[in-house]
């Protein structure tokens, strides 16, 4: 799965930082009423990243998720 240059900077990063923009919200998972997990679609290579706030500060991360293409990490 080849990342956009936008997308292959987050990919790895804190939870805690944010792409203003670029980035549809697609999905949100909760866990105990509180958000656990965020899913974006890149608008311009079409990658699912996840946003993950629920976990050990080490899984706190943005990972891509799964491309338009059907290919997945």
């Amino acid at each position: 799965m080849e990342l956009c240059d936008e997308c292959a900077k987050l990919q790895g990063c804190s939870a805690e930082s944010f792409r203003k923009e670029g980035m549809t919200l697609v999905g949100i998972g909760e866990c105990g009423g509180r958000v656990a997990i965020e899913h974006y679609r890149c608008d311009e290579c079409g990658t699912v990243m996840v946003r993950q706030f629920a976990g050990q500060l080490s899984e706190r991360v943005w990972t891509a998720f799964y491309k338009s293409d059907g290919s997945t990490t």
